[in-house]
Parts: structure tokens; sequence; C-alpha cells
């Protein structure tokens, strides 16, 4: 099974969409069982970021507007990634 913590880069955030509610509250509970640290996220994140240190942080305007424009950062859909599929990046 995979994990969140393999997705950590020393170098990178990691950007996790989660298109569902349900992959939302999947997410939060990997997380919490991981002892990732996920501040104030909350079921409404459809977007977070996974930091170098193991922070899981929610994204605000500016988050997203760099989300947008980073193309350097990895991209993950989570529901893919959790399913096994070998093409889980966006």
């Amino acid at each position: 099974m995979r994990t969140i913590r393999e997705l950590i880069t020393a170098e990178n955030r990691v950007y996790i969409l989660l298109k569902t509610r349900a992959m939302r509250y999947r997410f939060m509970s990997d997380a919490e069982r991981e002892g990732l640290d996920c501040g104030e996220l909350r079921p409404e994140d459809d977007i977070v970021s996974l930091w170098p240190d193991g922070t899981v942080r929610r994204l605000g305007w500016a988050g997203r507007l760099r989300f947008r424009s980073d193309g350097a950062s990895p991209r993950v859909d989570y529901e893919r990634y959790i399913d096994g599929e070998e093409n889980y990046m966006v």
C-alpha cells in the first residue's frame, strides 16, 4: 500500500488533488495515521501541499495562484495514487 510519506521530496512541495469529499476524508485519515502535521485542513480543501518537512498545508488564494503557475512541483491525483495506478501524476 502506498503512503503519503512516499510522496515527500527533499527539494519541492508536492500538490495533492482531492477531487471528492470521500477522498478528502480518506487523505486526512491517512495523514493522521502516518503522523503527518495537517494543521488546519478541512474537508472542503480540494488541493493541499505536502512540504519536504512532512507538513501538509491547505492552499489559500495565493497558494492556488502558485499551484496554477508552478510547473516545477509535482501534482498527484490522490485517488489514482492510492488505487495503485502507475499514472497518478496530473
